[in-house]
């Protein structure tokens, strides 16, 4: 009697672990669908299907395809005297794979892995003929031509010329950082150490601590790939610093007690003569994609001064220099620009142009090219 409820027991476990290692779905519908085809057709058709070919066979017939990427599969149906459209098939939640779901998740992992989870959303096609196969061949033919010309219209768009404009002048401004900032972020607080001012932020400020560059460029084009070239740049950067009084100190021997301001400002110019060369990586008729690399000589003159001014009239605001001094420096530093983004666009004799790099020329760099 032992023995007999041992081997039930054992029975019933392992029809648990094939319960859980199946699915409802999948067991159920299978890894493949079955399609109905009729229609009017007076000959034998053969039909291509995800699951294989079946020659010589007339309508009304049944085919069956995979369930795996069920959703977009084509039936094709051929025959000798007639062209046929193709049959798409669309997807729809098998229901099967709900009760999967219900049960744990395991069984749904498997109807996933089948496709199980999916059905055809409908099964059934009739079938009509659109033209004789003398038609469709024509047609096919026509469209095989026009694709073929359509290609080659394309291909040609890419070819460029062999002749194009050699010689490029360029005109351009640079904004962001620049490779001067160094020194004048130096001379800044140099001159912080010495004077009793700080950064004032007025109004009139051209363009703060940063500069601004102007760039004169020639370049020779080589080929379609290589440029080279020479860069002449000019950057400036003024600011003014200070705006505050200070009190009993004799300015000259006839006052004793004085309103004293104190400010001051600097000059920062730098001046950049650099070799230039410029790979081009990509180029069609209305744009071009290139880097650029340039390595020169940058003069860097940078004058900083400082004043004390009393108040001679303080209804008109005039004011009077009692004291000045000045800082002035001259650095030589190797100049260069490094950009490896940069685009042009535009014809073949005017374009306008547009680089990110950082350099002589800033970040930012902006132009006109003319090609000749």
């Amino acid at each position: 009697m032992k023995k007999n409820i041992s081997h039930f027991i054992y029975i019933i476990a392992m029809a648990f672990i094939a319960m859980s290692f199946s699915s409802c779905a999948t067991i159920i519908s299978g890894s493949t669908a079955k399609i109905s085809l009729d229609g009017s057709v007076d000959e034998p058709v053969t039909i291509s299907s995800s699951y294989g070919v079946y020659e010589d066979v007339r309508l009304p017939t049944t085919v069956e395809v995979k369930r795996k990427h069920l959703d977009g599969q084509r039936i094709k149906i051929s025959s000798e005297h007639y062209a046929y459209k193709d049959i798409v098939l669309r997807k729809s939640l098998n229901y099967w794979s709900i009760l999967s779901a219900y049960i744990y998740a395991l069984p749904l992992g498997v109807d996933l892995l089948t496709n199980a989870v999916s059905k055809p959303r409908q099964k059934d096609f009739f079938i009509v003929p659109l033209k004789t196969q003398q038609e469709a061949d024509s047609l096919n033919r026509i469209d095989s031509l026009r694709m073929v010309a359509e290609k080659e219209t394309r291909e040609r768009a890419k070819i460029l010329p062999s002749k194009y404009p050699r010689h490029e002048i360029v005109g351009s401004f640079g904004f962001g950082p620049n490779q001067a900032d160094k020194d004048q972020r130096a001379m800044n607080q140099e001159c912080y150490h010495h004077y009793p001012i700080e950064r004032e932020g007025e109004c009139f400020d051209i363009i703060g601590q940063s500069y601004l560059t102007t760039h004169i460029e020639y370049h020779y084009r080589l080929n379609r790939k290589w440029d080279l070239g020479a860069i002449m740049g000019w950057g400036v950067s003024k600011e003014i610093y200070g705006s505050y009084f200070y009190y009993d100190r004799p300015i000259l021997p006839s006052t004793e007690e004085d309103d004293v301001y104190s400010y001051g400002r600097h000059v920062y110019r730098s001046f950049t003569v650099a070799p230039s060369v410029r790979f081009t990586w990509h180029e069609r008729k209305q744009y071009r994609l290139y880097s650029r690399v340039a390595l020169g000589l940058l003069r860097h003159h940078l004058t900083y001064r400082y004043y004390e001014d009393i108040c001679d009239d303080y209804e008109n605001y005039k004011y009077t220099t009692v004291h000045q001094e000045s800082i002035d420096h001259l650095k030589w530093r190797m100049g260069y620009q490094v950009s490896p983004l940069c685009m042009s666009a535009g014809s073949d004799h005017f374009r306008f142009f547009g680089e990110l790099g950082y350099g002589c020329l800033g970040v930012f760099n902006l132009g006109l090219c003319i090609s000749f």
